[in-house]
């Protein structure tokens, strides 16, 4: 509760300072004024860069005197820093008003400690040049100029990671059901896209355009700041053509870019630029790993694989969220799945605890096909993810909303109680044809111990006695096959979970020549977990997740696996797995 107080008093505050903030406006003597424009310098809202080039020469002159001794007083790369600046003087001398906090904001990171920006009025074009000797706030403005009360925002005092890490911040530190933290994450978002068009990107360096982009998508960031994402993924390309091939930009920090944009789910049309320059940079540093760098430029790097892990370890460090004893955290209304689907007549695919949603939004976007399997068509399905936590769904929910394609109202994050959601699909007009349980919180063992508190009590477990009530209620109710399949790294757990769908009804499929033979001889190629030892240790006879309705390998399409399992496979970890069908009559 007190984090959560102090995230939310330090957004009002600074939210209000923002409104509060003297606002210092140049004025030339005859009255007019010069105003920076804060909108997008071509149609579709992307940043253009300016570059230094041989033919802007005489523009350059036209707001500075001397071109090479401004860049002495800016830091590296100084031609850089100059374009910047250079842009924000053109815009405001080209407009009504001008807004002094943009251009103290960009000397606040821009200008060297031992220099200071001076502006001046000059043949009524307001002018700059850099001077020897420091000051406060890294700029003087000349006795001709004078100033007006106005505002700061955000973007003046903040970077464009700082914006993100506020945004993330908000969306992780708040409640469940705030109906106002939506607009208010949009609203940093927004700063932040003000901010990147008055610095064009030059305050992000290194892997800092993909941090910011990453903690925006965790944010939950919606289509409305599409530009925001494209804008950041420019800036990461530049940075890798202008930096990503040099010794001192180490092999990983490539890898953290493209991982970490990827793990976003940015669009490949926008990215493709991007991976084709990581994939040079990575051939001349020598990267050992060959089918990495082919997937970067064959078009197949994406939303899927070890990208997913930066999600995982996002999604690890959350607290699990239970329903108390008043009742919190139940769905209080109905849904209206018209609202939530472009075409409720097509199957639905569930996935029942869907942490970030890595498993649905893939199976959304695959062409793969694995009839042999489970003969569903994926690109024919809606989907629906639930779970407890708001912040993953939220996440999910930002990346369907930035698709603008055919999957684009198809799929949907449910917050609420698995129970609550089930009982709410009696009303789908379509069939749900497949419902998934990967990888859920596993109950602790013996209750009398401590152990971790974060797991539930066994009587709290997700997957009730009540829930396959409700799944095979709902499949009674099918003429067609519906399937129903489950993945967990615990093989008690998995052990229950399969006995419990052959006690109500469902029909094992079996993995053939896939099929768990022996499960200790598996554990003696990886390692035995200690949840196993422990649960031996109670229960030395117990049956184990051994025989032929175990499979040893995926049962998905390899490009949407949940990030919890990609966890598993990179780290060598066993995963249970059943695949179900109910029998009906």
């Amino acid at each position: 509760m007190m984090a959560f107080l102090k995230s939310t008093l330090r957004f009002v505050y600074l939210f209000q300072s923002a409104q509060s903030f003297v606002h210092n406006v140049i004025r030339v003597p005859d009255d007019s004024r010069i105003s920076v424009s804060l909108s997008s310098s071509n149609e579709d809202g992307r940043v253009v860069s300016f570059l230094l080039d041989s033919k802007h020469h005489n523009d350059w002159h036209r707001y500075c005197e001397n071109v090479d001794k401004n860049l002495e007083g800016l830091v590296s790369p100084s031609p850089e820093s100059f374009s910047a600046i250079h842009s924000a003087m053109v815009r405001a001398n080209a407009a009504i008003s001008m807004n002094i906090e943009d251009i103290v904001a960009l000397s606040r990171y821009l200008v060297k400690p031992n220099y200071t920006m001076e502006l001046f009025h000059d043949d009524e074009i307001v002018k700059w040049r850099m001077i020897q000797g420091g000051s406060v706030e890294g700029v003087i403005v000349d006795s001709n100029i004078t100033a007006e009360e106005g505002g700061r925002e955000l973007y003046h005092e903040f970077s464009t990671l700082q914006l993100s890490q506020m945004a993330l911040e908000i969306a992780t530190n708040t409640t469940n059901h705030d109906a106002n933290l939506l607009s208010k994450i949009h609203e940093v978002a927004q700063q932040a896209e003000k901010r990147i068009f008055l610095t064009v990107g030059s305050d992000l360096r290194g892997p800092q355009s993909a941090d910011a982009c990453f903690n925006f998508a965790l944010a939950g960031v919606h289509n409305s700041s599409t530009h925001l994402f494209q804008n950041l993924v420019s800036i990461g390309t530049h940075e890798l053509k202008r930096a990503g091939s040099r010794s001192s930009f180490p092999t990983k920090i490539v890898l953290h870019i493209v991982e970490k944009f990827a793990a976003s789910d940015i669009r490949k049309e926008d990215a493709m630029e991007l991976y084709q320059i990581a994939a040079d940079c990575l051939e001349k540093k020598h990267y050992k790993d060959k089918m990495y760098i082919e997937s970067l430029r064959d078009g197949t790097f994406g939303f899927h694989g070890r990208p997913l892990l930066w999600l995982w370890r996002f999604s690890s460090r959350q607290k699990k969220v239970e329903i108390d004893n008043e009742g919190n955290g139940k769905w209080k209304d109905a849904i209206n799945w018209q609202d939530e689907f472009q075409d409720t007549n097509k199957p639905l695919v569930v996935d029942i605890g869907s942490g970030m949603g890595t498993c649905i939004l893939g199976l959304a976007s695959t062409s793969a096909n694995i009839h042999d399997k489970l003969p569903i068509e994926w690109s024919q399905c809606n989907y629906a993810g639930v779970d407890l936590n708001q912040a993953l769904v939220r996440f999910g929910n930002g990346v369907a909303s930035r698709w603008p394609d055919a999957r684009k109202g198809r799929v949907k994050f449910f917050c609420c109680p698995a129970d609550d959601f089930l009982s709410n699909l009696k009303s789908y007009h379509g069939r749900s044809t497949l419902i998934m349980v990967n990888f859920p919180s596993p109950y602790r063992l013996d209750a009398s111990e401590r152990g971790n508190l974060q797991l539930p009590s066994a009587e709290n477990f997700m997957v009730t006695s009540k829930l396959f009530e409700l799944i095979s209620a709902l499949a009674a109710n099918d003429t067609n096959e519906s399937y129903f399949m489950f993945q967990t790294k615990c093989e008690d757990v998995a052990v229950y979970l399969k006995n419990e769908c052959l006690s109500n009804g469902m029909e094992g499929i079996t993995a053939g020549d896939k099929a768990v033979e022996n499960i200790d001889t598996i554990y003696s190629q990886k390692s035995v977990p200690k949840r196993v030892k422990e649960w031996l240790r109670i229960e030395p006879l117990a049956e184990r997740a051994e025989g032929n309705l175990f499979w040893s390998q995926p049962i998905l399409p390899l490009d949407c696996l949940p990030e919890t399992e990609i966890q598993c496979l990179s780290e060598n970890k066993v995963v249970h797995r059943c695949l179900f069908k109910y029998k009906n009559t």
